[in-house]
């Protein structure tokens, strides 16, 4: 793997794959240029060099994605004197703020544009691994899906930190549009748009809810209510027709206190490590400099940045530390694996009788989370029905007019880490998830493929389907059914769980062996959500800042 953190995507086709899904969209936004930074939000300094820092700071938050958002938020709301240091710059790309823009964001500037090692499980493919280089981190590049999940997921959790114990914060992150009630927020930071809300819904969307209600599927009116499995429509983080996300949410609705703000965003800055002394984190290393806070250094860069920060510094597993000749500061065997990602298979695809109409949102306009057979347990199948041609270049090409159902594994077994490649602070980690490394899991997502072309030929479908192209004959056999999961699998791109909950971190999310340092974000998940991962990070990053303001 290259030494370098931002990585072309010559032969990979991910970007080739991006840019077909953004040739469907009618009226998409081109991506425009970045500003560095955009008008300052109130409460916020921005700063643009170290040499305009305070001479005092409470907290250091490493990265400026969702948690790091949250915690300034919090942070600075609570008098905290708050430094939130991010490697991007602050952006007002027309893209960003479109929905249906989204795929042009992936691979772009504001992607740091990872990618795994060659996965065997998937014929030796590599896979892009995409993550916000800005502020508001991935939520800024996401697919804008923000959806908890079931609640048995959660359940699985360590105390403190299971359904109920997240359910206050699921709500107070939120403003629902569907209103307040005992499941939703009314008046939180971030703005949260079910589609059941909205009369301009893409007609292949209702097409896909008929079809899986043909096909025996409930309804349910809230995917992140009461009930959360059954087809439903979409819920997206949108307000006013526009992306909301980290950023516009928690640092733009920031209220400053009286006198001076309390919370300076640093942008453009790379944290090169942590300094550790005698088992206490005294502060972060800059190219120039060490920054030491008062208090805790909350460390909120990422599955895959946070392990890879934390073993720069002599962090993790200390005999592969020692190999590249790094110090150990706190011997940490967990650092670095555990990780688990979403798998989605693109796609179970049909040419369409004429042209689809263009989503206004996300491409994604209702989905299904497949009851599991365990009355009780969180689903393991999601189907979602896209109205643009995505399939992996792998499978094959499909022009529109054509739309996919999209079969996703959301409890996969294998198990993947992420490593240091040398002892250079800005070399990339090595990524290697092992995508369908245990056999069960290429079970699972053959399960959803059937279900998927269930749907698919039910009669609701026959005014839209000319024909199924994908996975057409080669599901005739069991050698051609391997096969194509193998060619189709690509990533959800929720990578979690490489600084886990109990083995990397303590209940209140302080590193184990080390004062002054927490880690906040999905690398802390001690396992994926039934959903999309940035309703739950965001929930862990709320309960996380009350835990931070008591000390």
């Amino acid at each position: 793997m290259s030494g370098t953190r931002s990585l072309d995507s010559d032969g990979r086709g991910g970007l080739k794959r991006r840019e077909a899904i953004s040739a469907a969209m009618a009226g998409g936004v081109a991506l425009a240029g970045l500003s560095s930074p955009a008008k300052a939000a109130r409460g916020i300094r921005t700063l643009t060099s170290p040499e305009q820092l305070r001479a005092a700071y409470d907290h250091v938050i490493v990265g400026a994605g969702s948690a790091g958002c949250v915690l300034a938020h919090r942070l600075g709301r609570a008098g905290r004197r708050v430094l939130l240091i991010e490697a991007g710059v602050r952006t007002d790309l027309p893209a960003v703020a479109a929905p249906p823009a989204w795929p042009t964001l992936q691979e772009s500037a504001l992607d740091w544009r990872y990618v795994t090692t060659p996965q065997p499980g998937l014929g030796g493919r590599t896979i892009t691994c995409p993550r916000g280089k800005a502020v508001g981190g991935s939520s800024i590049i996401n697919a804008l899906a923000y959806q908890r999940g079931h609640a048995a997921a959660y359940d699985r959790w360590p105390a403190g930190w299971r359904h109920a114990d997240l359910l206050p914060f699921f709500k107070r992150a939120e403003t629902f549009s569907g209103g307040a009630n005992a499941w939703r927020g009314g008046d939180g930071p971030l703005h949260v748009l079910s589609l059941a809300d909205v009369s301009d819904r893409t007609p292949v969307a209702a097409a896909f809810m008929a079809a899986a209600q043909e096909s025996g599927f409930p309804v349910t009116p809230d995917l992140g209510g009461e009930v959360t499995t059954g087809v439903g429509w979409n819920q997206l983080s949108i307000k006013g027709h526009r992306r909301d996300d980290a950023a516009t949410a928690y640092l733009d609705s920031l209220e400053s206190g009286p006198g001076e703000a309390q919370v300076d965003l640093l942008v453009g800055t790379e944290v090169l490590g942590l300094e550790i002394e005698r088992g206490r984190c005294l502060g972060v290393r800059l190219a120039d400099r060490v920054v030491r806070p008062q208090a805790d250094v909350l460390l909120c860069a990422g599955a895959i940045d946070s392990p890879r920060l934390l073993m720069l510094s002599g962090i993790g597993p200390a005999d592969e530390l020692r190999a590249l000749g790094i110090a150990s500061a706190a011997d940490l065997p967990d650092v670095g694996r555990h990780l688990e990602d979403h798998l989605l298979l693109a796609g179970v695809a049909y040419q369409a009788r004429r042209p689809v109409p263009a989503s206004h949102y996300n491409h994604c306009d209702s989905l299904l989370y497949v009851p599991h057979a365990t009355a009780g347990e969180s689903p393991d199948i999601l189907i979602m029905c896209l109205s643009v041609p995505f399939v992996r270049p792998t499978v094959g090409p499909l022009s529109a007019p054509a739309y996919v159902l999209v079969p996703c594994h959301l409890r996969p077994r294998s198990r993947g880490t992420v490593r240091l490649a040398s002892s250079d602070p800005r070399a990339a980690a090595i990524i290697d998830p092992n995508y369908l490394g245990e056999p069960d899991d290429l079970s699972v997502l053959a399960k959803g493929v059937e279900i998927a072309r269930e749907i698919g030929a039910a009669k609701a479908f026959d005014d839209w389907r000319a024909s199924e192209v994908y996975p057409g004959p080669a599901w005739t056999t069991e050698a051609g059914r391997h096969d194509f999961i193998r060619r189709a699998t690509d990533s959800f791109h929720h990578p979690t769980g490489t600084c886990r909950l109990g083995d990397v971190v303590d209940e209140a999310l302080r590193v184990k062996g080390v004062t002054g340092l927490r880690v906040i974000d999905a690398s802390v998940l001690p396992g994926l959500p039934a959903a999309m991962s940035n309703a739950a990070v965001t929930a862990v990053a709320e309960k996380a800042s009350d835990l931070v303001l008591a000390g």
